[in-house]
């Protein structure tokens, strides 16, 4: 009986890290965590009243990138392109850092800064 309760215990390890992801994954929409990493790109905003459509949503490890286009909620006002470097902390995201968007800055120079700034950050997550 002993054996039995051993290979049964195995064999649900075994399909828990089959079916774990083992790379980043996209936030469903509507979900908690997507809510919350949005909560944490809203803080310090001017401009409160804007969604973010997404364009690159990647997280995994407590990290998380993000690129969007941000928007008034009735889509008649878009503004430029942000990125933002989001890490979780306890139960809370929080901006980490943000490339320069501004003109002459050069994105992947702003990403490899990033990423030297935060090497726990997985690389899976930057886009390429």
């Amino acid at each position: 009986m002993n054996s039995i309760a051993r290979a049964l215990a195995s064999l649900i390890v075994f399909t828990l890290a089959a079916c774990s992801p083992t790379g980043p994954t996209t936030p469903p929409e509507g979900s908690a965590e997507r809510e919350a990493i949005f909560a944490a790109m809203h803080q310090g905003r001017e401009i409160q009243d804007q969604v973010f459509v997404t364009t690159d949503f990647k997280v995994q490890d407590g990290w998380a990138w993000v690129t969007a286009n941000p928007q008034s909620k009735d889509g008649t006002n878009h503004y430029e392109t942000e990125s933002w470097l989001l890490q979780k902390t306890g139960d809370v995201w929080v901006v980490a850092a943000q490339p320069c968007a501004e003109e002459g800055c050069e994105p992947k120079d702003e990403i490899a800064k990033i990423r030297a700034k935060f090497p726990p950050a997985p690389e899976a997550i930057f886009p390429k």
